[in-house]
């Protein structure tokens, strides 16, 4: 059993002000998450820094 993970950096500028990222067991996630989950939690990054600046 074990836990993998895979986040993004949030940037307001060029200052990283938060993170979205997922979690969970390696069963569900594999032991590379990146590969599978990478894009979209990035994506969903870039949509935070949007929202964070009003566009």
């Amino acid at each position: 059993a074990g836990v993998a993970s895979v986040s993004a950096p949030v940037f307001d500028g060029d200052r990283v002000i938060a993170a979205v990222g997922v979690s969970g067991p390696i069963e569900r996630l594999t032991r590379q998450p990146g590969t599978k989950y990478g894009p979209a939690v990035m994506a969903a990054a870039r949509r935070v820094e949007q929202a964070l600046r009003g566009s």
